[in-house]
């Protein structure tokens, strides 16, 4: 099936999530400024809505490109998907889309009981080194859940815990923490993105890419996240 209008795929988003979340029990709004080598670049805003066995959630990330300070970019997704018993995220669709340089770009991911079943990226989007078929793949997570799992409201002894296979339909990358730092108002999470699958063999070889999570006190028992600083080919990203 090629793309639906992107519009009409995120209203489908959010009607499922009108008619399947009864019993809303958390809602998350959060704004980030995108920092790089200590100059704002733009923002990402986060929309999510959780039940007891569902979620949503739409990113929108806007601003001027690493590679041209000239350009300017704007990324917006959506996703959809259920929570486990272990209260881990399973996506059931997620959508992206760039628009950059004046063109759009687009994937769409779709999964079945935590399996990929459909991928489907536009042309422009061709690499020349992915993963041949990604479909059937399992136990992963995608980058739009991702950011939603990041941002959940966690307690001390539930922090920096998970190790999480990411994939985009092209790529898969192994996130997993390495150590912890806990003061009294706060928890600071170390960790690496390992690349997998999709990568050039050179690539493969390189050195994991390092994160650093910041968790600040929002009450007595939880913690919430205040600043995300990614290593990237280009230096270090931060959201705060």
């Amino acid at each position: 099936m090629l793309f639906l209008s992107y519009k009409i795929k995120i209203i489908f988003i959010w009607f499922c999530l009108a008619s399947t979340l009864e019993g809303m029990s958390h809602e998350i709004d959060r704004s980030f400024k995108l920092i790089f080598w200590g100059t704002e670049l733009g923002g990402l805003r986060v929309k999510g809505e959780i039940s007891k066995d569902k979620y949503s959630v739409l990113t929108n990330a806007s601003g001027k490109s690493l590679i041209s300070l000239l350009s300017r970019f704007e990324i917006t997704s959506g996703a959809i998907g259920k929570i486990s018993d272990k209260n881990e995220l399973i996506p059931m669709q997620s959508i992206t889309r760039w628009k950059t340089r004046g063109k759009l770009r687009e994937t769409q991911l779709n999964y079945r009981d935590g399996r990929l079943v459909e991928f489907e990226a536009s042309s422009e989007l061709n690499r020349s080194y992915h993963i041949e078929n990604p479909i059937g793949i399992s136990n992963t997570i995608d980058p739009v859940s991702l950011v939603l799992w990041l941002l959940l409201e966690r307690r001390e002894d539930q922090i920096c815990k998970q190790e999480l296979l990411i994939l985009d339909g092209f790529r898969m990358s192994e996130l997993s923490f390495d150590s912890i730092n806990i003061s009294q108002d706060s928890v600071v999470c170390f960790g690496k993105i390992k690349r997998v699958l999709g990568f050039k063999n050179n690539e493969l070889n390189k050195k994991p890419l390092g994160f650093k999570i910041t968790y600040s006190s929002v009450s007595s028992e939880n913690f919430k996240v205040s600043k995300v600083e990614v290593e990237t080919i280009f230096g270090m990203i931060t959201l705060e």
